[in-house]
């Protein structure tokens, strides 16, 4: 035989109204859980968003100090260089 119990009571004969409320409280922990949820998936995700942005900042140089991928190296080059390019052509288009 075992001695552990049920997390809570079998409703078993219990008036109706009871069970409903049981069923409506249940319902909402269950909806407050998956709340709980997605805020943290969220939360998660806004700090993974701005940790790229802050990395966006920074310059290859400091990048590769840091010990970054070679990838994301490469990429924040290549995005300076296409600022660059954006940069000198605005200054054509005025007659710089």
């Amino acid at each position: 035989m075992t001695s552990t119990s049920l997390p809570r009571p079998i409703p078993l004969h219990r008036p109706p109204l009871l069970r409903v409320f049981e069923i409506a409280i249940d319902r909402l922990a269950a909806l407050h859980r998956r709340l709980q949820a997605r805020r943290a998936v969220r939360g998660e995700w806004r700090r993974s968003a701005e940790a790229e942005r802050a990395l966006s900042r920074l310059s290859p140089e400091t990048l590769r100090d840091i010990g970054a991928s070679q990838g994301l190296i490469g990429q924040r080059r290549w995005q300076d260089e296409q600022e660059g390019r954006q940069i000198l052509r605005i200054l054509q288009l005025h007659g710089w």
